[in-house]
């Protein structure tokens, strides 16, 4: 498959291999499709901005790889559903 980026599109993601964020457009492109199917799942019950937090807060640390960045995600998506579940968030 060929994906054509427009301009734009490509320097973002020369950006963020530039920062070191990701070592190839291949994991770059996984993370990006896992995000999405992360935000599709329709177990996650939390709101798109508490999803998009958590994927921020973990594209952002440099600590974790990429695998356990995943489950972090998962982790912190199911206490969110937990918690609308029981009604017990802060």
């Amino acid at each position: 498959m060929t994906i054509n980026l427009t301009p734009e599109q490509e320097r973002r993601l020369q950006t963020l291999m530039r920062r070191g964020a990701y070592a190839s457009v291949e994991e770059l492109v996984e993370a990006a499709l896992a995000a999405v199917e992360q935000r599709t799942l329709p177990s996650f019950s939390g709101t798109p901005a508490e999803l998009d937090a958590l994927l921020s807060e973990g594209l952002a640390s440099k600590e974790l790889a990429e695998t356990d960045f995943w489950c972090s995600v998962h982790e912190q998506a199911d206490t969110l559903r937990a918690e609308r579940r029981t009604g017990s968030r802060p």
